[in-house]
This record gives C-alpha cells, structure tokens and sequence, in this order.
C-alpha cells in the first residue's frame, strides 16, 4: 500500500500546484481579514465552503513546496477569517447558487459538511483560530436542524422537513465529529454517533447494498438509489469513524461502510448508464464525481477501491494536466436555466469542489497513513 500512497501524493502535489496557481489569482487584499478571494463568474467573493476549500488547498501546498511558506499560510489564514465573516447569524454557511437577487442565500447542511474537514485540517495544522469558531457556529446551526423526535436525522435544509436525505445525515454527523476531535466535546460525539447508528438501520432497507437519497419519515422511498451520493456517505463517513469511542458501533459501522463501497465498486465494473445507478437528475458519471474518489481513497485498505481512485486520479490528470487546464472546470451553458438567477454553478466552485477533496484525500493520507 506505500506504494499506491507514494504515487497518489506524488500526482495530488502537481494537480494542487496548479489549482493553488490559479486561486492565487483570485486572491485579493482585504482590510477586514488580511485576504479574500473571488469567484468572477458568480459576480461576487466566493462562498464561505469553497473559500474554505481553496484555503485548505494552498495550506496543503505548504506541505509538499519548496521555499517560504508564510505568505501562503497566511493567504489560507486569511481566507477562513473571510469565509467566517460570510457565515450567518445562525451558524449556516450560506449557497449562493442560482438564487434571485435579493432572495437571500440557500441554507443547506451539504456547505457545512462539505468545508467540515477543511476546519479541521485547518484548525488543527494550519493555526487558523477561526476555524474552530465557525465549526463551532456551525454545530449550532445543526443542532437546530435535528429532527425532534428521530436520533441521527438532520433536515438537509430548513424548507425540507418532510423526507430525510441520507447523505445530508452523513454530511451532519462529519462535521459533529470534527467539532468533537477540536473540542472534546462529548455531545458532539453522541450527536455524530447517533447518525452512525441511523444509518446503520436504514441501509438496504429497501434494496439490498443500497441508501435511497432521501425516504419519508413513514419509510417509504422518496428519491431512489444513487451512487455519487452513496459515495458521499461513505466518504464522509469515515470522518464519523474516525473519532467514534464506542468499538462496537465503530466495528459495525465499518462492516456497512465495507458493504456500502462493495455496490460502488459493483456498479463501476458493470460501467453501468447514469439512468440505471443515479435516480437524481444532477448527477455525472462515476469517473467525474469527486465524492465517489474521495470515498475510494478513504476506502483504501479495499484493493479494487485502490484500483479505482488510481484510474480516476489518471483521468483527471490527463484532463487537468493537458492541454484544458482549469479550463476543464467551466460548466457547460444550462438553456433551461433561468437567466435571472445566479449561476447554477461557477468555475471557481467546480475547482474549489476538486481542490479540496483532493487536499481531504491528501491530508487524510498525511494524518492517517
């Protein structure tokens, strides 16, 4: 396995030098927090999740560049003040994706999972005190978003309490984890714990080897199987593992995560059409979503999940890495889109998206062998 590590970190190096070349020309002065940094296409600084992204990826650089690094460290400080002060009141991290001018930014725990492990890895290694302050705030929102009566449930967003998304439990528990390993807090232990053992319960519930997207709260099947967001689960799952005390659950829950990456992996061989593994019209085809490498990654004492985050780190260092660059990263015009809303995505993000699961993957590799 040093091996396969050895070359995964050598490719993550070169693939995060040439996203944090293209963040630093983002980057701007800010006399509030020392730095900031833009998303053009969006028409305004970027948001606070992929400001954290694109924070921890130029943090991850110090790791492996030669030379100085206190300019980059500080650039990365800055940036987690800047997205802190983008945080709302209420703790949410806001989306600012095609949405009407002064409708208000959507609120959905996926932001706050998503940028969970950039706080951490951030706090941690990087010293940036703010980081511990917006999981913390963080944590708070989730605690508000708790279904009141069933344990490890979280409303994926607080206009969405009629069904229980999956993968937003997941994106729940990792970020509660993560705010238990910063502060020893055991409630935020208990609390990630307690979305381990849901999810333990309801997987294949309704089909064998599978979490739906979302069920009602009476178990029926809301939106059906998926594998970029069963992926998900399993990648953020392991950062619930990860600080689990309870061996039992924590045996039990890597037993699931095992069988969970085993559907994966079925459905990768059988190179099976988005129609028959993807019930949720957003989604793209295994090789092009970075939750299904991240969940390979973190999945990697499997041999055939090695196998895969190979093939797909190749690919997307071929595109990367030849002649498209970060051009690669510019989604395709939508002419179903509604012209009077922001951007349904943005370059920045879609780089920012990349950057920092490969700086989870790197990390993880860096802190956990």
């Amino acid at each position: 396995m040093k091996d396969w590590q050895d070359e995964m970190k050598q490719k993550f190096e070169v693939l995060l030098d040439v996203f944090n070349q293209y963040f630093l020309t983002q980057v701007v002065e800010s006399g509030e927090t020392g730095f900031d940094i833009k998303d053009e296409m969006l028409g305004s600084m970027a948001s606070s999740c992929t400001t954290l992204e694109a924070a921890l990826s130029l943090f991850t650089g110090t790791l492996f560049a030669d030379g100085s690094h206190d300019n980059t460290l500080s650039i990365a400080q800055g940036l987690v003040e800047s997205a802190g002060l983008r945080q709302h009141a209420d703790g949410a991290l806001g989306q600012p994706f095609y949405i009407l001018p002064g409708s208000g930014e959507t609120k959905d725990i996926a932001e706050i999972g998503a940028a969970a492990d950039a706080l951490y890895f951030l706090y941690r290694y990087g010293k940036a005190a703010a980081a511990k302050d917006i999981l913390l705030k963080a944590a708070g929102f989730l605690e508000k978003m708790s279904h009141p009566e069933v344990k490890g449930v979280y409303y994926k967003r607080p206009d969405a309490t009629h069904h229980d998304v999956l993968n937003g439990d997941a994106y729940a528990g990792a970020a509660l984890m993560r705010a238990y390993q910063i502060t020893g807090e055991k409630k935020y232990h208990d609390w990630a714990s307690e979305v381990a053992a849901h999810l333990i319960r309801r997987f294949g519930a309704h089909q064998e080897g599978w979490w739906p997207y979302a069920e009602y709260f009476d178990g029926r099947v809301d939106v059906g199987n998926s594998l970029g967001y069963q992926a998900t689960v399993i990648a953020f799952g392991h950062d619930i593992l990860d600080g689990m005390e309870d061996q039992g659950l924590k045996s039990e829950f890597a037993g699931v995560l095992d069988q969970a990456m085993l559907k994966v992996i079925e459905c990768i061989e059988a190179d099976l059409s988005l129609r028959e593994v993807e019930s949720v019209w957003w989604a793209s085809p295994w090789n092009k979503s970075a939750e299904v490498f991240l969940a390979l990654v973190k999945q990697r004492h499997q041999e055939k999940a090695r196998k895969y985050a190979a093939v797909q780190l190749n690919e997307i260092s071929q595109n990367v890495l030849g002649q498209e660059g970060i051009s690669y990263f510019i989604p395709p015009k939508r002419d179903e889109a509604d012209p009077n809303r922001t951007p349904v995505t943005t370059t920045f993000r879609k780089v920012a998206t990349m950057a920092g699961i490969i700086s989870y993957a790197y990390m993880d590799l860096w802190e956990r062998g």
